[in-house]
């Protein structure tokens, strides 16, 4: 299935702490009949971006820290899965792996992808699973009169960086009375890129510099 799917990463650097940072962002196939090829593109990214890393990771800078590999680089990933939490792809990007037998393959072969399954080095979680077991905070991401969930994340490496603080969902009474997004406090119906992306702070845990002193906040809206 030929698609024209995008993924966009960059390397960034801390004027001040010089420290580096990896960011990337994507958008996957929509169709949930399709939740193979999902799979395939989230597989495809995480190789480029383990190989991007890893080239990253020797480049000598004398202002820079030391990268004895590229998961070593602190990496954040948003973007539009289109994918729910019990997804082939949110067990991937979670814990690292997904077995070739996944039904999400829905019994195609994808040659090493499907001879030993896929798998990745990053440590990653999703800034919002921050509920019981490690269950996602927001009721939805998506919000359309025919779907309602959580589709968009921002998934960031456990070993650098850990979140602080995140924006609520919308308030119940405001949601009552829109039939969805976009509408003119939400100009996008993905919710995560106009509001989760500006909502998530990130602390290093690493010793940069200055420390984040971050709330937990709410945005209020009026109708």
């Amino acid at each position: 299935m030929n698609r024209d799917d995008i993924a966009v990463a960059c390397l960034l650097r801390h004027k001040t702490d010089n420290y580096r940072l990896i960011v990337a962002n994507a958008h996957a196939f929509w169709d949930p009949a399709f939740s193979d090829v999902k799979l395939i593109q989230v597989a495809m990214l995480m190789e480029e971006l383990d190989d991007l890393a890893s080239k990253w990771a020797k480049r000598k800078d004398d202002r820079s820290p030391s990268y004895p590999d590229g998961t070593k680089i602190p990496l954040v990933i948003c973007g539009d899965f289109n994918s729910i939490p019990d997804s082939g792809v949110y067990e991937y990007m979670s814990k690292g792996t997904v077995s070739s037998t996944h039904p999400d393959f829905r019994s195609h072969r994808y040659g090493k992808f499907t001879e030993v399954g896929m798998s990745h080095p990053f440590g990653l979680r999703s800034a919002y699973a921050q509920g019981p077991g490690g269950k996602e905070l927001l009721p939805f991401t998506n919000y359309t009169p025919g779907f309602q969930g959580v589709i968009d994340y921002i998934w960031y490496s456990t070993s650098a960086l850990s979140v602080e603080a995140v924006m609520e969902e919308p308030e119940a009474a405001y949601i009552e009375n829109v039939v969805g997004f976009p509408d003119p406090h939400f100009p996008s119906e993905y919710y995560s890129y106009y509001y989760l992306v500006n909502a998530v702070i990130l602390l290093f845990r690493q010793s940069y510099g200055s420390k984040i002193r971050p709330r937990r906040t709410k945005r209020k809206l009026r109708q």
